[in-house]
């Protein structure tokens, strides 16, 4: 059963499709790495390590940048996320 959705190639996010629990491994396609935080289905995880001020890319696009590192298999959500419509310094 699929875990996560890439939406597209470059995208460095995934969206859970079922609710995963911290410490479950996720192996999927090319991705093989394990869950840092309980993720609700239809929420984000980093699918490989982010700096701080790096494009967060859903849908191959970027959607908004990251607020703090995030590591792989991390919830991308508000806590580490500023939204580039929200912020007035795009990065």
């Amino acid at each position: 059963m699929r875990k996560i959705l890439i939406l597209h190639v470059n995208d460095n996010v995934a969206v859970a499709l079922t609710d995963i629990s911290q410490g479950e491994l996720i192996s999927q396609d090319e991705y093989l790495f394990t869950a840092k935080d309980n993720i609700a289905r239809g929420h984000k995880l980093a699918t490989r390590n982010i700096s701080i001020n790096e494009g967060i890319i859903k849908y191959g696009e970027r959607m908004g940048h990251a607020t703090s590192e995030i590591r792989t298999g991390e919830h991308v959500h508000v806590h580490n996320v500023l939204g580039d419509r929200l912020s007035s310094e795009v990065k």
